[in-house]
């Protein structure tokens, strides 16, 4: 994927990734924060081996599906198997290319690029890098995969390409089958990749009530809780590290081994989200430095699944007052999956990329 680098990114990674204290900041992290191992739940601990395996055969299927469609046809036996794997419908949102996609884009993205962009049999290798795929089951029904792609493939413009891009792929289980509900794609730092295409086509119909349900009374809950996250955001802001207001921040995530942050084209376990989200807010900022934290208008969506699980998804229209570089604009694609525990919906995931502009 191409994408192009305005300012705004750039001061982006450079607000989360250029102290020189990281490393300090976030032992002190590990030790003073409130939220590890007192989420309120073991939901958020608890390890579901037998739906991983499910979720990973499901995972598998799909990169055979990409491997025996590869070039052979946008209407491919194959490609028809892939777009299966997919549960559209008004939920559905794909972040790719630093672009937004629904239902129809996605099924045009996946069919044009493996069916029709590459060479036949142009799959080379669809791995994830070592050490990086990770799969987080909530409640036994609702599984987050997370990988950094280690994908070599052979198009019929650029020849052989290889693509390493961070990826969020959101898995529902509907009528004993594991189905994409969500994607979110971004390159890793400093890499460049082949740019996909995305326009529309025929998307297939979800064909399941838990997909369609809308579970109004917890969408609520969690739009409450985001707009308590903003507000923790803009009381701390420039008031310190350690302040109040970032405890109460930090608050509202369920750190643990299942939590990762894709950021900045880099992967963050939860010291280093902690240690993220206290720096640029608590110290980066001037005092009282968030101008605005809101959503570009149309796009946030809370989809809910099996009531417990909510992924709530936007681009960003964030003003901010920063110390250094003075007032920022950040337009970022932002994926934040919320857990339910006995203290409230938290987050679980987060994934921030770049809008293309």
């Amino acid at each position: 994927m191409k994408t192009k680098l305005v300012l705004t990114v750039f001061l982006t990674s450079l607000l989360f990734f250029g102290c020189s204290d990281y490393v300090e900041n976030v032992q002190q992290s590990k030790i003073a924060s409130k939220s590890y191992g007192n989420n309120g739940s073991s939901e958020i601990h608890r390890k579901y081996p037998k739906e991983q395996k499910e979720v990973l055969e499901t995972f598998g299927a799909i990169a055979t599906s990409i491997n025996n469609g590869a070039g052979h046809g946008y209407y491919g036996e194959f490609m028809d198997q892939l777009i299966s794997f997919h549960a559209y419908g008004d939920k559905f949102v794909e972040f790719n290319g630093g672009q937004i996609f629904d239902s129809v884009g996605n099924e045009h993205n996946e069919r044009q690029l493996f069916g029709e962009d590459l060479e036949e049999d142009g799959v080379i290798q669809f791995a994830a890098l070592p050490g990086t795929l990770k799969v987080a089951v909530y409640y036994g029904n609702v599984a987050n995969l997370t990988f950094t792609s280690d994908f070599i493939l052979m198009h019929k413009t650029y020849g052989e390409i290889t693509v390493n891009n961070l990826i969020t792929l959101l898995f529902v289980k509907t009528n004993n089958e594991w189905k994409l509900v969500h994607e979110h794609h971004s390159n890793v730092a400093d890499e460049n990749n082949a740019e996909e295409s995305g326009s529309a086509s025929i998307a297939s119909e979800s064909n399941s009530f838990v997909i369609d349900e809308e579970y109004p009374d917890s969408q609520a809950e969690v739009l409450e809780t985001f707009g308590a996250i903003a507000t923790s955001i803009t009381n701390g802001a420039g008031h310190g590290y350690d302040g109040e207001y970032m405890d109460e921040l930090i608050s509202y995530h369920a750190y643990g081994d299942k939590f990762t942050e894709f950021n900045g084209g880099q992967s963050f376990d939860s010291a280093g989200n902690e240690h993220n989200e206290r720096q640029l807010f608590g110290e980066d900022l001037e005092i009282d430095g968030v101008l605005q934290f809101a959503p570009i208008d149309g796009t946030l969506k809370v989809a809910v699944f099996h009531e417990n699980v909510a992924n709530l998804t936007f681009a960003s229209d964030f003003r901010l007052m920063h110390k250094t570089y003075g007032e920022i604009t950040i337009n970022n694609l932002i994926t934040l999956l919320f857990v339910k525990t006995n203290g409230g919906w938290k987050i679980a995931h987060e994934h921030h990329s770049p809008i293309n502009q």
